[in-house]
């Protein structure tokens, strides 16, 4: 319980302080803007402790939350959770791996990246050596995925309709035409129209997909096109949701 107290207070002062770092670099201004600056502390300050008690909450519920998933990603019924946790932090790399995830889980309001984690919490429980440091690389770039590299990743797992449609029409399968282009992904989603060119720079640079040629589009002038890697298969598989899984 003291622990506890002392947990608020340090983060009431800590609002407080920084409510007093905002309201003295509103007075640089000058007279007028100090005086603003004074006046604002106190609105500042219970914005933060409002601000503090809403999202350290939702932080907390979603790092338990993720720990759950990694306990059912893992089969683990209610009597064995305890042994569960124990064993996702028995040795230094299970601990840093449950720290990272837990870290990233609490910062993301995406469902999905908070599920993805927990799955690879529960491909880490068992594993040692080298598979650990697969799953921290695989936490490492769950954390840098935005919801908009997750829409263009699992686009781009599937054939663009045209040569999905060409595929089967000469008996190949469809999964090996998943070529795309930021214009066919814009015509996929589009949403995704000005953001698909920086979301396609993220994925290559986290491996998840490939760069083949840069070819003509029907539009005029010259576009990248890219395939999906195995790796980024991978990570389609960690964001499914659960009736995706199941499939």
């Amino acid at each position: 319980m003291t622990g506890e107290h002392d947990d608020r207070k340090s983060r009431a002062l800590a609002a407080r302080a920084a409510a007093g770092a905002v309201g003295a670099a509103a007075g640089l201004a000058g007279p007028g803007g100090a005086l603003a600056g004074a006046a604002l502390t106190p609105v500042l300050e219970r914005a933060f402790a409002y601000l503090d008690k809403r999202f350290f909450q939702q932080r907390m519920v979603n790092a338990a939350e993720t720990l759950a998933d990694a306990a059912q990603a893992a089969g683990v019924e209610e009597d064995g959770f305890e042994m569960f946790i124990e064993k996702l932090a028995r040795d230094e790399q299970h601990q840093e791996l449950l720290v990272r995830v837990l870290s990233a889980a609490q910062d993301s309001a995406m469902r999905d990246k908070r599920r993805a984690l927990g799955r690879v919490l529960a491909n880490a429980a068992d594993e040692t050596g080298t598979k650990v440091d697969s799953e921290l690389a695989d936490a490492r770039v769950i954390a840098d995925l935005d919801a908009v590299h997750v829409r263009v990743l699992r686009i781009m797992s599937e054939a663009p309709r045209h040569l999905a449609e060409y595929a089967t029409a000469h008996g190949v399968d469809p999964q090996s035409a998943r070529r795309w282009y930021p214009y066919s992904i814009a015509a996929a989603d589009s949403g995704l129209a000005d953001a698909a060119p920086g979301a396609l720079l993220v994925l290559e640079r986290h491996s998840l997909i490939t760069k083949i040629s840069e070819n003509h589009t029907p539009h005029g002038g010259w576009e990248p096109e890219y395939e999906i890697t195995g790796y980024g298969d991978h990570f389609v598989r960690l964001l499914a949701t659960p009736e995706a899984a199941a499939d």
